[in-house]
């Protein structure tokens, strides 16, 4: 099988093993007019059981669709309401008739997000103590539904939270500063619900960020305080560059503290990016190819998670050899989410980011081939996933009078990749838990001579 078609095949494969709408069609289900909801990640799967009385529906996210597809089947006419928060554009077939769809922004916030946010936290307030509130949560739903403070507008909090993503911020730190000026973000969706019951069901984009963290934990985080948010801000030196609003609110607003009435609060993790790199490792053996999945992820800078790639396209051959042994490929495994500081006036995303910088440094080293991509099939913006590398990229592009180190220090992966025919374009999957980036190592390495019988451990040097 040829290099790219391998690990398209296994990105794929990765992205089917994180199905959203399967997921949730095995995790709940009805038995007359009783709810039950199971554990997919426990080795023998537990279920709850509920019998409320309004059983309502809240899909928010990147996948609110397919998983709303999926209850509406599984529960039929035991849904009382539901509302699903999708990003624009984003096919809505499959739905009932009466389900409601918002479209809002993303990746970031306008209008409609503030509709959204409005029109979910009513529908959490209309619930009575003996009432189910259903949510299903997926990456990208931080920016669908937005409920600033009155005092804030939504260009000054989106400001603030593009400066910490510019500044290269991690999702975590960005979400105490969305968190501290939100009134339905970290938990006060559920706190709006009153004594309802509350079950999330949840497809984790954040790693080991923290799974109660998706979408800005509106059900299962805990608010921040405005101190917190300020010590984030002053980390990276924004505080006198965000505008005046947000420091004044920061400085002396505050939200009212969250109430826990003492109702039940539930929560399922059905996939994160480990169980879309283990899809791709069972196709990758499926295949025949000798694969290693890297149990520490991807995080912080593009062009420094870059060497990590590099070095696994580097290292040539199987993992063990043994005299006789038919050759295999062998394909590393990464996940993950990095970041990226933005220096240039270029476009791209952190996928293409990463795969440019991988593509210089592996440039020379025959065979290697890399992919980088999200499994939601976009990369910042709509028009890729990320890109294809090799040892032949860096090359290719100066024959064809491109620049790969100033597209670099531009933040122009974007361009450069489009320009190259090189980028990925699997179009948007319904899937949102992170990054996934597959190297394949050159067939023929120089290992050197392994005297019969013995056997020589290759392990991955390690890599800051």
């Amino acid at each position: 099988m040829p290099s790219r078609a391998l690990l398209e095949s296994l990105y794929r494969a990765a992205v089917a093993a994180v199905d959203p709408e399967r997921l949730v069609a095995e995790a709940i289900g009805r038995r007359g007019r009783a709810f039950w909801v199971r554990s997919l990640s426990a080795a023998r799967s537990r279920e709850f059981v509920f019998l409320p009385g309004r059983l309502v529906v809240l899909a928010l996210g990147k996948s609110a669709v397919p998983m709303s597809r999926a209850a509406a089947q599984a529960l039929s006419d035991r849904v009382d309401d539901a509302l699903v928060v999708t990003p624009a554009g984003a096919p809505v077939d499959g739905l009932p008739p009466g389900w409601r769809v918002l479209e809002a922004s993303h990746p970031e916030a306008d209008d409609r997000s503030l509709s959204a946010g409005e029109a979910a936290l009513a529908l959490a307030r209309s619930l009575e103590e003996e009432d189910l509130l259903l949510v299903l949560l997926s990456g990208g739903g931080s920016t669908l539904a937005s409920a600033v403070p009155g005092d804030v507008p939504l260009r000054d909090k989106s400001r603030t939270v593009g400066l910490l993503l510019a500044a290269g911020a991690p999702t975590a730190d960005v979400n105490v500063v969305r968190g501290a000026l939100s009134r339905i973000k970290s938990g006060r969706l559920a706190a709006a619900a009153g004594k309802a019951t509350v079950v999330t069901l949840v497809v984790s984009d954040l790693g080991d960020g923290g799974w109660h963290l998706v979408a800005s934990g509106p059900t299962l985080g805990i608010p921040p305080t405005p101190s917190e948010a300020l010590t984030v801000l002053d980390r990276y030196r924004l505080f006198p560059l965000v505008p005046p609003s947000v420091r004044t609110y920061l400085k002396f607003g505050n939200l009212p503290e969250i109430t826990h009435p003492g109702a039940n609060r539930w929560s399922v993790l059905l996939a994160d990016v480990r169980t879309a790199m283990e899809g791709a490792r069972r196709a990758a053996v499926a295949a025949g190819a000798e694969v290693r999945v890297i149990p520490e992820l991807l995080v912080g800078e593009a062009r420094a998670a870059a060497r990590r790639l590099a070095v696994a396209g580097a290292c040539a051959g199987n993992l063990v050899r043994r005299a006789g042994a038919r050759h295999r490929r062998l394909v590393t495994v990464f996940g993950g989410e990095t970041t990226v500081t933005v220096k240039g006036p270029g476009t791209g995303g952190r996928c293409r980011e990463l795969a440019l910088a991988t593509a210089i440094r592996i440039a020379g080293v025959e065979g290697a081939t890399a992919l980088v991509a999200g499994t939601d099939g976009v990369d910042h913006t709509s028009d890729a996933a990320g890109a294809f590398v090799d040892s032949t990229t860096v090359e290719r592009a100066l024959a064809r009078g491109l620049d790969p180190y100033g597209a670099l220090d531009a933040n122009d992966s974007g361009p450069f990749f489009s320009a190259l025919g090189d980028a990925f374009q699997p179009g948007p999957t319904g899937a949102s838990v992170g990054d996934l980036a597959f190297v394949l190592a050159p067939e023929d390495g120089d290992a050197g001579w392994i005297p019969a019988g013995e056997e020589w451990e290759i392990p991955l040097p390690s890599v800051s």
